[in-house]
């Protein structure tokens, strides 16, 4: 009688992905130079697969940068400006889009990046959705 086959064995299961903001993730150098650059692309590229978690005055984007590729996580609140936005009506009701200035921010190193900056240097705009108060 043949002898059975031994239980079959399961690989480990593979780690859960870092999250954008992990130590895995952050700090590591970069060949791209820090550049003060925006192109018309950046907008739609960034918005892909970005996250917005709304605050009290602005919101939280969580996303990439689309310049270095970098993980970047950007704070935008309102009230640091203090002239009113201009407001671009949606279709929807009861809600607006707002332009919103952002910044790479990653932290990455990248060469000749001035010692009180951070991020790649790259920079566009982008309209975020508001619900009117």
């Amino acid at each position: 009688m043949p002898e059975p086959a031994p239980p079959a064995r399961n690989p480990p299961p593979a780690p859960p992905p870092a999250s954008p903001t992990s130590p895995a993730r952050t700090r590591r150098a970069s060949a791209l130079p820090y550049e003060e650059v925006t192109e018309p692309g950046y907008p739609a590229a960034y918005t892909a697969g970005l996250l917005v978690e709304s605050t009290g005055d602005g919101a939280v984007l969580t996303g990439t940068c689309p310049r270095c590729h970098c993980a970047t996580v950007y704070t935008w609140t309102r009230s640091v400006v203090r002239s009113a936005p201009r407001v671009v009506r949606s279709g929807h009701t009861g809600t607006r889009l707002v332009p919103v200035p952002v910044l790479c921010v990653c932290r990455t190193e990248h060469p000749g990046r001035p010692g009180d900056e951070e991020g790649c240097g790259a920079y566009w705009n982008i309209l975020l959705e508001r619900e009117r108060r």
